[in-house]
């Protein structure tokens, strides 16, 4: 620690006299490589704040996902050193280069100041959320909350997955979590927020969400705390809502984007969102609902993922989990750029503590820990349904969009994974909005596995029974859900994928069971059967509902909703 602190020292003298003569010189021809972990505000920066043209990490999210690592047997006594997990970083130019333009320093998190947990393949696929507490990691994958004890390597506990009861109310799919003094916040894609209290040990209800209408269509995606406060950020509506035991319960406007993450420290609020059109972040800081226009970013978000305040500096992981930005707290003044681990999927800083951790399928990194390389074996695997972002994109290669001359919807609140308040659900696919009867076509070659020629539309009295179950049950049951769908045609397509069409006014005559179909072909036609608007006309919410499968997961499942969008747009050569 003493060294850590004598290198910090002398580097923060040798910026120091780098910026004054960057005052009178032209900027650096070459990266400062700073190896600490610390960010670097007496940094000077450029007036224009631009960084180069980058086409290697926009195009595709295939360009910054890694394959699952391969486990490592446990070492033997003869060769443990050659047997302990490492990993291998490959400098990013494109982001070497947003460093240089800015005349920052850049770090790259490589194997010789970052420690490696390496665990056993597939016991965690996609962590999206990522918090450090005293003396321990709480980690969000696969819909489940998992605690690893931080000093003491081990296997994680697993704390609540979806199915489970907080109370008498079941858990669907935890989206964010947010650790707080008294306890760990979780944020449900229902909209409801778990707490778990660290003095007893055991879950409860901080927030319910689901004796909501049909109209209700809110869609929390992030959930932070700050004291008493808990602070939800939804996406559909674009606000801010806070609220809390004490606490004077506000909501406030933000400007038209996608959210992303909402991050508290004392009075500080600080909001990641995406532009609805591209893929650029934007950076916003509110003070007691008003924004701070003293705090101005100078550096481009491009893909944004995640954001984390500390006591200094404020920190961003974009790129799509490839490039962590420190920027100063007050200003928005970029510190310095670092390139993260392999495979970054989320990351977590506790400042106090110099705890700087990152993780990625089946990983932990600890940057400047490089002495940490441990080999963890055991737990139970995934299953193998679960499909990083770059299996989908392999597996639904060369898929065309159901209806033609048409576009993905701009709300993420028509997306897979959004809450669908009217049935206490979770929104599985995609939604195309058309007249009744316009053409649906099949997105690839396949073999007709379900056609509903038969389908009987639903009546008052059954819809009536759906509800009464649903709010009995508080979630929706896999027959009520079925209902819902309508008329449906299912078709299974090479390596297990099944296409799923749903609320069709009418199927085409030879789409049978057992029939082929090859991509193009119109299989039926949009409606709206199914959906409780049918009861009020056939043209009424009329759009296709679409999704596509892998077993028991659909796409876009335990990612997050920027994740899904980006994905589905790679998939059908959108933008």
């Amino acid at each position: 620690m003493q060294l850590k602190r004598a290198l910090w020292g002398i580097n923060i003298v040798w910026l120091v006299l780098i910026g004054c003569v960057q005052t009178i010189a032209s900027p650096p021809a070459a990266i400062v490589i700073v190896p600490t972990g610390k960010p670097l505000r007496e940094t000077a920066v450029s007036a224009t704040p631009t960084i180069l043209a980058v086409d290697n990490y926009t195009a595709s999210p295939s360009s910054t996902s890694v394959a699952t690592p391969t486990p490592v047997m446990p070492p033997t006594a003869t060769d443990a050193a050659s047997q302990l997990p490492t990993f291998t970083s490959i400098q990013n130019e494109a982001i070497v280069n947003s460093a240089l333009a800015l005349g920052v320093p850049f770090a790259q998190m490589d194997r010789k100041n970052t420690g490696i947990r390496q665990y056993d393949n597939h016991l965690f696929f996609h962590p999206i959320g990522l918090d450090i507490a005293p003396s321990s990691i709480f980690m969000l994958d696969a819909g489940r909350v998992l605690k690893f004890d931080l000093d003491t390597p081990g296997l994680p506990q697993t704390l609540l997955s979806p199915g489970d009861y907080v109370g008498n109310v079941r858990v669907l799919e935890p989206l964010d979590l947010a650790a707080m003094t008294d306890g760990l916040l979780v944020l449900d894609r229902a909209g409801d927020v778990y707490l778990y209290d660290w003095q007893t040990q055991a879950w409860q209800i901080d927030r319910y969400d689901r004796p909501v209408g049909e109209s209700s269509g809110h869609y929390y995606v992030a959930v932070a705390g700050e004291g008493n406060g808990r602070y939800l950020l939804e996406t559909n509506y674009h606000y801010v809502r806070l609220y809390g035991e004490a606490v004077r319960n506000r909501l406030w406007p933000l400007i038209e984007s996608r959210a992303v993450d909402v991050a508290v420290n004392g009075e500080d609020v600080f909001v990641l969102t995406q532009e609805m059109r591209g893929q650029n972040g934007i950076l916003a800081k509110y003070r007691d609902t008003a924004y701070v226009t003293a705090f101005r970013p100078t550096v481009d978000i491009v893909q944004p993922r995640q954001v984390v305040v500390g006591e200094t500096a404020v920190f961003v992981l974009d790129m799509a989990g490839q490039r962590l930005l420190a920027l100063d707290r007050i200003t928005g003044q970029l510190l310095q750029v670092y390139q993260t681990p392999p495979g970054t999927t989320a990351f977590d800083i506790d400042e106090m503590a110099d705890r700087w951790l990152f993780t990625a399928p089946d990983r932990l990194y600890f940057f400047d820990e490089p002495q940490t390389q441990i080999q963890i074996p055991g737990g139970d695997p995934l299953p193998a349904a679960l499909f990083t972002e770059s299996m989908w994109q392999e597996v639904l290669s060369g898929l065309i969009l159901p209806i033609q001359a048409t576009d993905l919807t701009r709300r993420d609140f028509q997306m897979p994974g959004a809450p669908r308040h009217y049935r206490l659900g979770v929104h599985q696919g995609l939604d195309f909005y058309w007249r009744p009867g316009t053409a649906v076509y099949a997105v690839a070659d396949g073999v007709v596995v379900r056609a509903m020629h038969d389908y009987e539309p639903l009546t008052s009295e059954q819809l009536d029974q759906l509800r009464v179950e649903t709010k009995t049950l508080g979630f929706t049951s896999s027959t009520a859900i079925d209902l819902y769908r309508g008329r449906q045609v299912w078709i299974q397509h090479p390596d297990g994928i099944v296409s799923r069409y749903i609320h069709l006014s009418s199927i085409v005559p030879e789409i049978i069971e057992g029939a082929s179909v090859v991509q193009g072909q119109q299989i039926g036609a949009v409606g709206n059967s199914g959906s409780p608007a049918s009861l009020q006309s056939k043209s009424v919410d009329s759009h296709l509902h679409f999704e596509l499968w892998w077993q028991d997961t659909y796409l876009g499942q335990f990612f997050r909703p920027v994740e899904t969008r980006q994905l589905i747009e790679t998939i059908f050569q959108t933008p």
